[in-house]
């Protein structure tokens, strides 16, 4: 599945979690590896975990059925700059959400 998500979805840094099957689509749940993550203000490796939120995004769908992705996407405290924020995640648009499937 890894391999699928980095050639197939151009997904990189995440580690596969579960495949789900419900209502007409697939939903593939993801999490960032713990040693890829960094402040999306500054870049710093330096940070530490205050809780987490779930975000589903689109992608290309597999055969006729529509594929989301669902991350598990950290928000992190940075303790060289200070600010506190969800991690970036390299394949979203930051301005763009769709609602959980």
């Amino acid at each position: 599945m890894q391999t699928l998500l980095q050639h197939g979805f151009g997904v990189r840094d995440q580690e596969y979690l579960k495949t789900e099957y419900h209502d007409g689509h697939i939903s593939i749940h993801i999490k960032t590896k713990a040693d890829k993550l960094r402040c999306s203000a500054c870049g710093s490796a330096n940070v530490i975990r205050k809780g987490k939120v779930q975000r589903a995004f689109r992608t290309v769908g597999i055969g006729l059925k529509p594929v989301f992705l669902v991350a598990e996407v950290c928000i992190l405290k940075c303790k060289d700059c200070g600010k506190q924020r969800q991690e970036k995640i390299h394949f979203a648009d930051e301005k763009k959400h769709l609602p959980m499937p």
